[in-house]
C-alpha cells in the first residue's frame, strides 16, 4: 500500500469512529493527514534514468534538396 493509499485509509477509519472519539480528536488527527497528503501530491517525482540511443545521419546533397 502507498503512503496516500495508508493515508486515505486511517482517514475513513477515523471518520468512522468520530462519534466515539469525538469531533475534535479526529478533525486534529485528519488535518495532519490532509496536510501529509498535500505534501506528496506536491513533491517532485523521483528521477529516472534511462537508456537512449541517438542516430544522426548526414546525408549528402541534403542542403540543396531542402
Amino acid at each position: 500500500m502507498t503512503e496516500r493509499g495508508a493515508l486515505e485509509h486511517a482517514i475513513a477509519v477515523l471518520e468512522a469512529q468520530r462519534e466515539s472519539l469525538g469531533s475534535a480528536v479526529v478533525d486534529a488527527s485528519i488535518a495532519v493527514m490532509r496536510d501529509r497528503m498535500a505534501a506528496i501530491s506536491s513533491a517532485r517525482p523521483a528521477e529516472q534514468r534511462k537508456l537512449v540511443t541517438v542516430l544522426f545521419a548526414d546525408i549528402e546533397g541534403w542542403t540543396e534538396i531542402g
